[in-house]
């Protein structure tokens, strides 16, 4: 690739860069300078990992949005805790879709109990929101002192319990040839995720993966903690100004003499500070006692002297648009619209739905990885416990020996928050329309509202036999009950 240069002196030369463009540089040296830590996804936080958790960790509790961001991500995740609706694939198990249907409800039910005794959906955001913070979360299984009738107990904890500098593992984990992750670093043992005997599960490590052969999770706050920094030097300033801007000072017309003279009136004060204080010294502004002089102290002015004060200042209007600025950078480093961690909406519908929709698609994708990587692995060992204690009896006999037949087993998806309405009525209509004209599916639908189709249309079903075996009264009860709902909703909303 050849560049030509135009030189001052009106003379043009031509400089032959074979492929030097193709790294980015538009003068040749340009990235020189331009320090670089390799491919390698661990390399740049291996010297730095414990320090960068830790400083986004105290970043979490005194910037605000970082928590927010953080919460934001976590409330719409997980929020209170994944639900898991029970789906078998009565195909591959060979039952009837009925007798899928009512297993899956009793196995869900189950699942739903011991998650509630193990207080797992509490955990659940714990260990979600500790993963954003400081990079990584851990749940460990406790085998030897579970919950009464319980075969073990899941203990959250944060990333900070793996040892990120023992040797021969990379940020503390234990990996083989194909940079796959086999054990953890823990209180100096190397623990594997599963017993290498039984198969029981002992540890799970979340974390959101960014890059290929990635080990440890990054922070979310890890792209602003410089800006972070240089944000809190700009309030620094911005208020050191403002007192600036806020105080009067007033100056004579005229030169004082005598007692009228205020360096005179200031030296008294200061000599008489001394003499309490058993001082010595001339020099007032080097003298230690003159800090004792009381604020709102009075000094006289005599004759004909006019004081001039300076007018009141307001702060620069250029502190809004900087942190409006900055908060776009938040915004863009935690993968979070400034909308939606500000709680702050534009009234357009359309611009309200587009920044939500950003968001949507992030945490949906982030709910999906924390599924695969705990929910499922919990599940699976809750199952395995109802199994050989009785409770529910397996819908096929290979279980723990084929894992297709387990992963049709515990088939099914799981519910947590869903973002609600902007403008309920519009939305409801737009999908009613795209389902009349086969543009979606009913079952689309419904997972718009983190619900199953199949389970709404059976519960609908009953529901509606029941309704229709009721006698005409309390039909109409009901359906008062309703509009009375309905109106008294109205009411709320135009309040």
């Amino acid at each position: 690739m050849s560049v030509i240069v135009f030189n001052s002196d009106g003379s043009v030369k031509s400089l032959n860069m074979p492929g030097k463009q193709l790294d980015g540089e538009k003068i040749p040296g340009d990235l020189d300078s331009w320090d670089y830590m390799g491919t390698d996804p661990n390399e740049i936080l291996r010297y730095s990992y414990d320090i960068l958790s830790q400083r986004s960790t105290t970043l979490y509790h005194n910037h605000p949005p970082v928590k927010a961001a953080i919460n934001k991500h976590t409330d719409y995740a997980i929020g209170q805790g994944l639900v898991f609706n029970s789906q078998p694939d009565w195909k591959i198990l060979g039952i009837t879709p009925e007798a899928a249907e009512e297993w899956g409800n009793r196995f869900q039910k189950l699942i739903h109990y011991v998650s509630e005794l193990l207080n797992f959906y509490e955990k659940q955001s714990v260990l979600f929101r500790t993963s954003l913070i400081m990079g990584d979360s851990l749940l460990l299984f406790d085998r030897n002192t579970p919950p009464d009738g319980l075969p073990f107990d899941v203990i959250e904890t944060g990333g900070d319990q793996i040892d990120s500098k023992k040797t021969g593992t990379t940020l503390g984990v234990y990996t083989d040839a194909f940079v796959r992750r086999q054990a953890l670093s823990l209180n100096d043992q190397k623990v594997y995720f599963k017993d290498e005997n039984s198969n029981d599960q002992n540890v799970i490590q979340f974390y959101l993966k960014d890059m290929a052969r990635q080990v440890r999770g990054y922070p979310l706050s890890y792209g602003i903690v410089a800006a972070a920094k240089n944000n809190d030097r700009w309030w620094d300033a911005t208020l050191a100004r403002v007192v600036l801007e806020t105080a009067i000072f007033g100056s004579s017309s005229g030169e004082l003499g005598g007692e009228q003279d205020t360096h005179k009136q200031i030296k008294k004060l200061s000599d008489s500070q001394k003499q309490q204080s058993g001082t010595t010294g001339n020099d007032i502004t080097q003298d230690t006692s003159t800090q004792n002089i009381l604020p709102l102290t009075l000094l006289s002015y005599r004759g004909n002297r006019d004081i001039k004060f300076t007018t009141l200042q307001t702060p620069s209007n250029n502190f809004q648009a900087f942190q409006s600025c900055y908060l776009e950078i938040v915004g863009m480093g935690t993968k979070t619209p400034p909308e939606v961690f500000l709680s702050k909406y534009s009234t357009s519908f359309t611009a309200h739905k587009g920044a939500f929709n950003d968001f949507i698609v992030t945490y949906m994708s982030e709910r999906k990885t924390f599924v695969k990587s705990v929910n499922k692995v919990v599940t699976e060992e809750i199952a395995k416990y109802l199994f050989m204690s009785g409770l529910i009896e397996m819908p096929h006999p290979a279980f723990f020996s084929n894992p297709i037949i387990r992963a049709a087993t515990l088939a099914g998806n799981y519910l947590g928050p869903v973002p609600g309405h902007i403008n309920p009525l519009q939305e409801v209509k737009a999908k009613i329309e795209a389902v009349d004209n086969a543009f979606m599916l009913r079952s689309d639908a419904a997972a718009h509202y983190g619900n199953d189709f199949e389970n709404i249309i059976s519960d609908w079903q009953r529901q509606k036999k029941m309704f229709e075996n009721k006698s005409d009264e309390e039909k109409n009860n009901i359906l008062k009950k309703e509009i009375e709902d309905e109106d008294e909703k109205e009411d709320e909303e135009k309040e």
